[in-house]
């Protein structure tokens, strides 16, 4: 009996100490069985703790192709950031509007009673120190840039913000009343440009144009406003002049008739009178060319028959 419990403590003893040995040794661990894919590395137990980290680190990370190609579709749908925006030459589809921009925005100002039509604003110096005066229409006439300012600081950069706004214009955000005035700073296209012209500058302003600004123009024909080259409007009226024309007798005719006639060569005409046209400068079938300036005399029939 003795012999049966002591052989029987001995094998649990050796037991116990083999499951000691084995822990110690790390058996469990080299003796288990683990599923590692072909492109990963197999990673040995018994190296420390930094060589592990390294080896980690040293294993390329494995990314599905579909990802790629996602991150690679949104970089290239990603909008251009912090690109320069360059203004465009006259003949692309974006100009910087310059002094094209002032003429709507003063008729805008009138028609809204902020400034007055017939009222005077200080403009540009004269010949001497003297500050002179001018009324809006004038200041658009002669393109007066300090004048242009001063109407601007009277509507303001909100209102004009608002106008430009409801009319289908947007502008960027910091832009001064000046520069709103004087369209610069800000590019803007050409359709939406004559749009306005349309919108907003009536007959009352026909004195106006063509309104040219660095060789380009915007003209009016039948209510509708259309860019043009002012070099190809020189060589044509150049043309026009070197021909020349003849001057149409106007004498016995109603001054209205003879109005008709004279408009469709100058519009440099002076009528002294009423009625028909008793005398005329120059004579009739005179040759002359360009704008010549006509003076017509009318008479009427009381006059006529007290002469006689």
């Amino acid at each position: 009996m003795n012999k049966k419990a002591n052989r029987r403590a001995f094998f649990v003893c050796m037991f116990i100490c083999l499951m000691y040995v084995s822990v110690i040794m790390h058996l469990p661990e080299k003796m288990s069985f683990q599923r590692v894919s072909n492109d990963q590395e197999i990673i040995p137990a018994n190296m420390n703790m930094s060589m592990q980290e390294n080896t980690r680190q040293a294993v390329p990370k494995i990314v599905p192709v579909s990802t790629v190609q996602t991150e690679q579709t949104a970089r290239a749908e990603l909008p251009a950031v912090n690109k320069k925006i360059s203004h465009s030459a006259p003949g692309d589809d974006c100009i910087e509007p310059s002094l094209f921009m002032s003429l709507p925005l003063v008729c805008f100002a009138i028609k809204e009673r902020l400034i007055e039509k017939e009222g005077l604003i200080p403009a540009g110096k004269s010949s001497g120190s003297a500050v002179s005066w001018k009324k809006p229409i004038d200041i658009l006439h002669d393109k007066d840039e300090e004048g242009l300012k001063n109407i601007s600081k009277t509507i303001g950069a909100k209102h004009m913000v608002v106008f430009l706004k409801q009319e289908g214009i947007l502008l960027k955000e910091g832009l001064s009343a000046e520069e709103i005035m004087l369209g610069r700073g800000y590019v803007l296209e050409k359709k939406k440009l004559l749009l306005l012209y349309n919108s907003i500058v009536s007959d009352k302003y026909n004195r106006l144009f063509p309104f040219a600004v660095n060789g380009t123009g915007i003209v009016g024909r039948n209510g509708i406003f259309e860019f043009t080259s002012m070099k190809d409007k020189a060589k044509k009226q150049n043309t026009a002049e070197d021909e020349g024309w003849l001057m149409p007798n106007l004498v016995n005719l109603p001054i209205k008739i003879a109005l008709d006639k004279l408009i469709i060569h100058t519009a440099k005409i002076k009528i002294h009178g009423s009625g028909v046209v008793a005398e005329q400068s120059p004579k009739p079938f005179e040759r002359t060319s360009g704008e010549t300036e006509c003076i017509i005399y009318g008479k009427t029939q009381k006059q006529q028959n007290g002469e006689k």
